[in-house]
């Protein structure tokens, strides 16, 4: 039977979790965004080949499960870094040194680029290519014409889907218990196993879960609206 009581308990324990999973998944989307960035610019100005390449790769990291890439990663990883921070340490790094914070970062990084470089590729063809042509003909650089006219309109359009994907990050760091790295559905197992309670810790976690979604999407409303009040 389900003990209501234990349940404020639950989530002030998970509620320690929470400014790390905010934290893992900022700094995730934030790199996704520049590396989505650099790449749907890449495929748009590159040729065929580069092109290509980039095609393959953004369908593997979209079509395999995040919890394969993780497992892959962290069984491939850490034999990869430690004799590089051997080396910049100057003292043996094994690979169980290696944090398994390096493995998060790395696999939802590269698995959150995939989805944004698609993203930000849609933005940019969305902005009309007469607005990049006139500027340059008024005497603007190529690269002063995409990243003051072209880049901030594309910026505009692709907020809400940043904004989804932050969300839907923090969802998916509810994976990173399997390589012993601490987020909100850790500490539910954590206080699971400390108070030996199967179901109310669960209950906790879902509450924290969707509050703080509800929380961040009035947040990213208001921001989103500020942005384009100022013509962003």
């Amino acid at each position: 039977m389900i003990d209501f009581e234990i349940l404020p308990t639950a989530l002030l324990f998970i509620a320690g979790a929470i400014p790390n999973t905010l934290f893992m998944a900022f700094v995730i989307i934030i790199a996704s965004i520049v590396f989505g960035s650099l790449i749907a610019v890449l495929r748009l100005r590159g040729g065929r080949l580069l092109n290509g390449i980039f095609t393959v790769l953004i369908s593997f990291f979209r079509a395999v499960p995040g919890i394969v890439q993780l497992f892959i990663v962290y069984n491939s990883l850490p034999f990869l870094l430690a004799p590089i921070l051997s080396a910049i340490l100057g003292h043996t790094v094994k690979p169980f040194d290696v944090s398994p914070y390096w493995t998060v970062y790395a696999t939802f990084i590269l698995y959150n680029t995939a989805y944004q470089s698609e993203n930000i590729r849609g933005a940019l063809r969305s902005v009309d290519p007469g607005q990049y042509e006139a500027s340059v003909a008024m005497g603007m650089t190529p690269y002063h014409a995409f990243t003051r006219i072209v880049l901030p309109q594309a910026f505009v359009v692709a907020l809400p889907t940043f904004f989804t994907y932050y969300l839907k990050t923090i969802k998916l760091l509810a994976l990173v218990f399997t390589v012993k790295v601490v987020d909100m559905f850790a500490k539910a197992d954590i206080f699971s196993a400390l108070y030996n309670r199967r179901t109310e810790p669960y209950i906790a976690d879902a509450i924290a879960y969707w509050a703080m979604a509800i929380l961040l999407t009035f947040f990213f409303d208001w921001w989103e609206k500020r942005m384009r009040a100022k013509g962003f």
